[in-house]
């Protein structure tokens, strides 16, 4: 949590004396101020300062960024420098300008190429850098002084915007180092004292390169060196700014009971008073001179513009709710739709409102410096959230309009909570002023907490009577509406409860700006959930009823192609990694003390976002993205590689199915493998911070992981060497089936009963596997046939290979043949043998060779027996 500097006004200064120029405002405001710096006097455009404000909040702080950098390309804004006049002449790198006798150095015409490192890092900016770090450096900080807290708030700026400067001058100036390298490469080595001389030209190149590198190394070791020195101060600084801000958190005031209090006030009144009095004449000043000068127009063109702005919201709810009731289904999101566009319109509307008013109290001329103008900025800065609050509150309460209500509340409580976001949208410009008054009105100790205390006195009731009238509301009303009693609800009315009895109690003890601090960061946050919690609901309302399968944009992607599957999953990731940034953007909020600084709270977006590493591993929003996307998309396109192996390349082949399996498997496996390494690479997981993991698992290995490693190695060697493919007919262990599926750790085997045998595929390479189907892939049987010693051996010869003929599923190439086997003392063994075409029918044909030679053998009168199959 940041806190406010609550002793007194900003001097500017520090303990030790040493001169520090005043730091910039952190408040966001929507009027356009600017830093007090000496300024040659520049012709107003009032229209086009008018405009480019309006825009500017629109916007935002990254749009207004780029605003200003296009109107500078217009023209608009004078930002030439004299690096930027150097570069001016740049042609393209790589290039050498005509010879002129000129010679590398920081003044006069020089070649292109070696002029563009001394504009990005000149002498003057290294030296800016080099004092500021000095100055920073040098400057005595007393941690445990309250009044020295906003000192370390504006050290840490300035060491934090020298680290933001360096790191950009290195950045522009590495590459210079490979391009030097490269072309020094092609030069080579100045020839030797016996070797034949080279060409003056080749020569005065690279004495020019030589003294160009030279010239770069030294001043990118010194940007290097400057933002290290900045970053470990922004660090130290840190922790002196959190010292500083606890002491001045804790700071005890004699409490407002006591005659002291009062009587150190009455001292300060006097000054006081003759501040307020300072500004009131400023102020005054200020508009009389816009309204006797020639920008009069202005002013009354302004202040109807102002007025228009600031009513427009009025008549804006009812077409809010037209636009979602065509554009959004019936439900839920209709309402939070309705809400949210009619929030966001009040402060756009708001905001410029305040802004328009304001070119028009001032003329469009420059006030920058003056009371007027840092006030302005403080309150400012709360205009658009008071606007946003009031257009939130009607549009959820909803009085008199039931079905546009978002939140379950009766109809009396919902006219009665409409007063109470008046009074919060009041305290929001009383803390804004407040802000002024601490920060920069000059007031006198007392006299700034004597202002903090009245914020007390008016938030904490508020804070105390909300929830309380919640539940009076709904338990006096007639109407049978239910009010959400949840576990959040009630812990909040209990924490509610506590905090306003805390924050004044705290305050009449004398802890004044403990009290202050607490519902000024209890404002912000109040203001930065609802915000959150509207875009929250609209978020998953439009997961669940606009962009599903079944929803109206979910319909047009189905029917575009996409499966219904697909659209669901993606709807539902979509909002739920939304609703993770939502998380992220109240965490960042809420440590940046609450104040809508965005410059701080982008800092802290980008911390967690962009920035947290816990031992050398990566945890932010980003790398959570990257970690779910890459899985996905490499699930997908895995899949899409496999259909086309087995649908449009396999099919040209001549491999049997047993090698496009193998060839599928393996490109499966490393595929996926490739996905987890680039997982790792993303986390941040690298191969010298996997050793301890390597070397826990040899351990294990050799203990209890022996089994597992050996299965998976089988399982490759059977992917590789392939003695035996999915289909193969194999007996192992004394049972035999179809191989149907080999993974890297298990072989499945079908059985003839339907059943599934799982082998690990070790036993394929320890132990004797008979394939059945390796390289015959018919089948042979024989049947013997027992006959008395007196038979007729010709002739039951023939009747045997006649039947034999006549049996289906036997092959006639090789054909059917009948061999006397044996002759015994009383029997005469014959043997038929056939093939058949698979290993798989021979049970059944032989089945059917018996039957046919039995009944063959009969019909002619010839008693048989039959043998034992061999």
């Amino acid at each position: 949590m940041t806190i406010r500097h609550t002793g007194g006004h900003r001097t500017g200064g520090n303990v030790s004396g040493t001169p520090m120029p005043g730091a910039s405002d952190t408040a966001v405001m929507p009027f356009p101020i600017r830093a007090r710096t000496s300024k040659p006097p520049r012709p107003r455009r009032p229209a086009l300062t008018a405009i480019l404000c309006l825009l500017s909040l629109i916007c935002g702080p990254v749009g207004q960024t780029a605003l200003l950098a296009s109107a500078a390309g217009l023209g608009l804004v004078a930002t030439t420098t004299t690096a930027d006049a150097r570069a001016t002449d740049a042609t393209v790198p790589g290039v050498t300008a005509p010879d002129t006798g000129t010679t590398t150095g920081t003044t006069g015409t020089q070649d292109t190429l070696f002029a563009v490192p001394a504009s990005i890092a000149p002498d003057s900016a290294l030296d800016a850098l080099d004092k500021t770090i000095r100055d920073v450096f040098r400057t005595r900080i007393d941690a445990s002084s309250s009044r020295n807290a906003s000192t370390v708030a504006e050290l840490s700026q300035r060491a934090g915007a020298a680290e933001t400067r360096a790191n950009a001058m290195v950045a522009q100036l590495e590459p210079y180092e490979k391009i030097f390298r490269s072309m020094l490469d092609v030069l080579g080595p100045a020839p030797a004292k016996d070797a034949p001389p080279e060409d003056a030209t080749l020569t005065e190149h690279r004495n020019r390169l030589l003294a160009a590198q030279r010239d770069l190394t030294g001043r990118l070791t010194r940007a290097r060196l400057y933002a290290l020195q900045a970053h470990q101060l922004v660090l130290v600084l840190g922790q002196r700014n959190n010292a500083a801000q606890q002491a001045m958190l804790l700071q005890r005031f004699p409490s407002p009971l006591a005659p002291a209090f009062w009587s150190h006030l009455s001292a300060e009144f006097a000054s006081d008073l003759t501040r307020g009095r300072d500004f009131v004449s400023e102020a005054a000043q200020t508009v009389a001179t816009t309204a006797q000068s020639s920008a009069l127009p202005t002013l009354l063109i302004c202040l109807f513009g102002a007025g228009v702005l600031f009513a427009a919201p009025f008549f804006l709810l009812n077409q809010t709710r037209r636009a979602a009731a065509r554009l959004l289904p019936v439900g839920r999101v209709r309402r939070v739709g309705a809400a949210v566009l009619y929030s966001v319109c009040c402060g756009a509307f708001s905001g410029f409102g305040a802004m328009v008013f304001w070119i028009g109290i001032t003329g469009a001329t420059d006030v920058d410096g003056s009371d007027l103008a840092r006030f302005a900025s403080f309150v400012g800065a709360q205009i658009p959230l008071v606007g946003f609050i009031l257009g939130a509150a009607a549009a959820i309460l909803s009085p008199g309009k039931p079905d546009w209500r978002v939140v379950p509340l009766c109809d009396s409580a919902a006219r009665a909570m409409a007063p109470y976001a008046l009074w919060f949208a009041l305290l929001l410009l009383l803390r804004g002023a407040l802000r002024y008054i601490d920060t920069e009105a000059g007031l006198g100790q007392f006299g700034i907490q004597a202002a903090d205390i009245v914020f007390v006195f008016a938030a904490a009731p508020l804070l105390f009577m909300t929830p309380r009238q919640i539940v009076r509301q709904s338990d006096a009303d007639a109407d049978d509406t239910p009010l959400l009693q949840s576990t959040i609800g009630r812990v909040v009315r209990v924490l509610a409860f506590f905090v306003s009895i805390f924050c004044v109690a705290a305050s009449l003890m004398g802890y004044i700006p403990l009290g202050y601090t607490t519902l000024s960061w209890i404002c912000s946050m109040v203001v930065t959930l609802l915000g959150l919690s509207l875009v929250f609901l609209l978020i998953n309302d439009l997961a669940t009823t606009v962009f599903t399968s079944a929803g109206p944009l979910g319909a047009h992607l189905v029917r575009l192609g996409i499966a219904p599957r697909l659209v669901d999953q993606g709807s539902t990731v979509i909002s739920g990694l939304l609703s993770v940034f939502l998380v992220f953007i109240a965490v960042a909020v809420a440590q940046s003390g609450g104040d809508f600084d965005f410059s701080v709270i982008f800092g802290n977006i980008e911390k967690v976002v962009f920035g947290q590493n816990i031992g050398g591993v990566s945890l932010s929003f980003d790398v959570i993205v990257k970690c779910i996307a890459v899985p996905v998309i490499g699930y997908y396109l895995i899949h899409l590689v496999q259909n086309w192996l087995r649908n449009r390349l396999f099919p040209t082949t001549a491999l049997d199915l047993g090698a496009q399996t193998s060839i599928v498997t393996i490109f499966t496996y490393t595929a996926w493998i490739l996905v987890g390494l680039t997982i790792m690479s993303t986390i941040g997981i690298t191969v010298k911070s996997m050793t301890w993991v390597v070397s826990a698992l040899s351990v294990g290995i050799g203990f209890g992981l022996q089994s597992i490693v050996q299965n998976f190695v089988s399982g490759i060697i059977l992917l590789a060497e392939r003695p035996v493919t999915i289909g193969d007919l194999v007996q192992i262990n004394g049972t035999t089936g179809d191989i149907r599926r080999i993974s890297v750790r298990s072989t499945d085997i079908g059985l003839s009963d339907g059943s599934t045998m799982i082998v690990p595929n070790s036993q394929f390479i320890t132990s004797a596997v008979r394939n059945v189907t390796l390289g015959h892939p018919t089948g042979a049987m024989s049947v013997s046939i027992g006959l008395p010693l007196g038979t007729d051996l010709s002739k039951a010869v023939g009747v045997m290979s006649k039947a034999l003929e006549s049996v289906p599923g036997l092959l006639k190439d090789p054909a059917p043949t009948v061999t006397i086997a044996s002759i015994a003392v009383d029997t005469v063994t014959l043997t038929a043998s056939a093939k058949t075409s698979s290993p798989r029918n021979v049970d059944a044909a032989a089945n059917a060779v018996r039957l046919a030679l039995w009944s063959a053998l009969h019909e002619n009168g010839i008693v048989a027996t039959v043998a034992p199959t061999s």
